[in-house]
């Protein structure tokens, strides 16, 4: 996924790339990518609210927010010249569009008369003739790579039932995605001639080797972490495996039977180069073994040359789809929380990264167990998922069902457009005016009750 946005045809379809499917139009795409990081929805839920295709009669999404009795109403655009601009001629076509939804009538009638099944099928199973009977309020958004004219413009003035996202809108609220990219400067490791097992599976190179840790904690980024970036977890600090670890390397007699008890390291990088007695990695990231990595670095001090770790190398790009497999599948070492599996998804790497840009040096956003940080106020994922569970759901009964928030209710709590880092801050700054005069309830036992603060 690329970090820039460049909205000019074709490099455009670089970012929704992943949504181009056969049969799909690049418009339904685009709208698609627009929904997942825009209005911060999961891809499956994305790909639910498009419904452009034939007889869409000029709808090609929909998307009702329940929580801000809101129905969108989407029309994307996506143009292929870069000198053409958006005029008012398709604002005002769209102006048409919503009319069809001005009363229950007409939507019910809408959706006997098209021909297209997703458009119909999105206006039923959603209630939207219901909804709309009930007050909610119906806006139209017009999504284009375009820019707007002085005549779009003029005409949007007027017609405070549209919202705009041209290309200058998109840039401005684009967020890229948070974690680092791999490791770029090259590493290279000496090996044992005959130590370093070489095989491939289904096309995918493997390098099994002994590697010495002196050499290991020469890799770019343990300090910071980025050489972590692609984990599920960072270090999770004084854990027993850590603790253990730390014994074992401030025992000089033990270095040389860490091979036998240590489960080693993993280490996915775009590029391997092996030589007779050497290889070199670039473009790597460690997805496995980072408590392990850590805790040689922090004892650096104490490592002798008898010290060796099992270091499996694959060469395949950290941010391919296989590399997130094998990231979940290798990582055994402390048990994996459905928190540490959305760690990497694009709902928290994106508000972590809203939390840098709009918030820096204030205030960090921890969607990982073990990241540290200087700034003063850390506001972790997990507490973040209750809050919004309890104040913007409706649900605080369910709060202490810490299991839950981050694998069946993730996507009920996050993605939403309206979830972004300010209405965390908000939302948290609430919270904690509620906890600072909890104990003003006389009933003590109700006060101490974990649950009454989301209540």
């Amino acid at each position: 996924m690329p970090t820039t946005l460049d909205l000019t045809y074709p490099n455009v379809k670089d970012h929704f790339v992943n949504h181009l499917k056969p049969g799909r139009t690049e418009s339904h795409a685009f709208l698609a990518w627009f929904l997942e990081h825009y209005y911060r929805l999961e891809p499956d839920q994305a790909r639910d609210c498009v419904c452009d295709g034939v007889d869409d009669k000029g709808v090609d999404g929909i998307y009702v927010d329940d929580n801000l009795e809101s129905i969108d109403v989407f029309q994307s655009k996506l143009f292929q010249n870069p000198a053409k601009t958006l005029g008012d001629t398709e604002l005002k076509e769209f102006m048409g569009t919503l009319s069809q939804f001005e009363n229950a009538t007409k939507i019910e009638q809408l959706a006997l008369s098209t021909g297209n099944k997703e458009l119909a099928k999105l206006i039923t199973s959603e209630e939207v003739a219901k909804k709309v009977l009930n007050g909610y309020v119906v806006r139209g958004i017009f999504v284009t790579n375009a820019l707007s004219d002085n005549n779009a413009n003029t005409f949007l003035t007027s017609q405070s039932q549209i919202a705009l996202y041209d290309a200058n809108r998109l840039a401005s609220l684009y967020v890229p995605l948070g974690p680092t990219g791999p490791m770029t400067k090259p590493v290279k490791f000496q090996i044992n001639p005959d130590g370093c097992a070489h095989y491939k599976i289904n096309g995918t190179r493997v390098y099994l080797a002994s590697l010495k840790a002196s050499e290991l904690i020469q890799l770019d980024g343990i300090a910071s972490a980025a050489l972590f970036a692609w984990n599920v977890r960072q270090s999770l600090g004084r854990t027993k495996v850590n603790k253990e670890i730390g014994v074992s390397i401030q025992d000089p007699s033990e270095h040389k039977n860490f091979l036998l008890f240590h489960n080693g390291l993993t280490i996915l990088s775009k590029s391997v180069k092996k030589a007779r007695k050497s290889i070199t990695v670039t473009g790597y990231s460690v997805v496995n073994g980072c408590q392990s990595l850590t805790s040689l670095y922090d004892n650096q001090a104490g490592l002798t040359p008898e010290l060796e770790i099992l270091t499996r190398i694959i060469e395949v790009s950290p941010e391919s789809p296989l590399a997130t497999k094998i990231t979940h599948h290798t990582n055994n070492q402390n048990p994996i929380s459905a928190r540490d599996l959305q760690s990497n998804s694009s709902i928290q790497r994106r508000l972590q990264k809203e939390f840098e840009t709009l918030f820096p040096g204030k205030i960090f956003y921890q969607i990982k167990r073990g990241e540290t940080t200087s700034i003063p106020k850390v506001i972790e994922n997990q507490d973040a998922a209750r809050i919004l569970l309890g104040f913007d759901l409706s649900e605080p009964w369910t709060c202490h069902q810490t299991y839950k928030l981050f694998d069946e209710l993730h996507a009920r709590i996050f993605a939403r457009p309206e979830v972004n880092a300010k209405r965390i801050v908000a939302f948290t700054l609430a919270f904690e005016a509620v906890n600072s005069a909890i104990a003003k309830i006389d009933h003590k036992l109700m006060a101490d009750y974990t649950l009454t603060l989301y209540f």
